[in-house]
């Protein structure tokens, strides 16, 4: 389905044209009733990503931006708005633009402000594939986990969450799920040690030299082992860092 791209003039006044993959005469405003139909479709995911902060942020302030990330990827995901037939042939970076400049602009598909959207994501992030990257690709993926999983696994940190992210063979949930559980696991005094920067860098580090993407040693990926036995794999692994007492 084309999707509608809102943007802002110099006096302040909202405008927007439609953008598509589809061959179009008009500049894609033959298919702007599809794509307002899609833009009432993406008020509904921005308003549950809203709802879903108070539910979830009241103690985790120093974590926000992270879940944040986590609510949009999960109202998404509950919306199921990527399954949806009309917008199978569009790229889904489209989808992520028009939904991050409604974020930025704080616009719902009626013309009215809302200024609580213009808060989920970053008002840095201009360009597409970073947007792409960093938001919603990287929102989807952490929603996999419950939230207490995900907070668990990387401290609240996005930088944490991002080096585990680009290491494709470290991406799937049960690594996740378990690295989440070594961490609840290990001495409370240290585990904040572990998320800071350059120690959860040399984790990753860590943990792709045994599972690497190519090569040798990569056939058999975290997703082929049990939990019992992944849970002692990973405590071996990172036997260096921190571990219980």
């Amino acid at each position: 389905m084309p999707v509608k791209i809102w943007d802002q003039d110099d006096r302040g006044r909202y405008t927007s044209r439609i953008q598509t993959s589809l061959n179009v005469g008009l500049g894609g405003e033959e298919y702007r009733a599809d794509a307002e139909e899609l833009d009432v479709q993406i008020d509904a995911v921005l308003e549950r990503a809203v709802h879903l902060l108070p539910e979830t942020t009241n103690s985790r302030d120093k974590s926000r931006e992270f879940v944040k990330r986590w609510a949009i990827g999960r109202a998404i995901t509950e919306s199921g708005i990527l399954q949806s037939p009309h917008i199978a042939f569009e790229p889904r970076v489209h989808l992520w633009l028009a939904m991050a400049r409604k974020c930025r602009l704080g616009i719902r598909s009626t013309g009215v402000v809302e200024h609580r959207w213009s808060s989920l994501i970053p008002k840095r992030e201009l360009e597409p594939n970073r947007i792409e990257r960093d938001i919603f690709a990287l929102g989807l993926w952490l929603q996999e986990q419950d939230l207490d999983d995900a907070l668990d696994a990387f401290g609240g940190r996005l930088a944490n969450a991002r080096e585990i992210h680009r290491r494709e063979s470290l991406r799937s949930i049960n690594l996740r799920n378990a690295l989440a559980r070594w961490c609840r696991a290990s001495d409370p005094d240290k585990r904040s040690e572990f998320f800071q920067a350059k120690e959860f860098v040399a984790i990753a580090k860590t943990l792709q030299r045994r599972w690497p993407s190519r090569g040798p040693g990569s056939a058999k990926r975290p997703v082929h082992f049990a939990d019992g036995d992944l849970d002692r794999e990973l405590g071996r692994v990172l036997a260096g860092f921190a571990l219980p007492e």
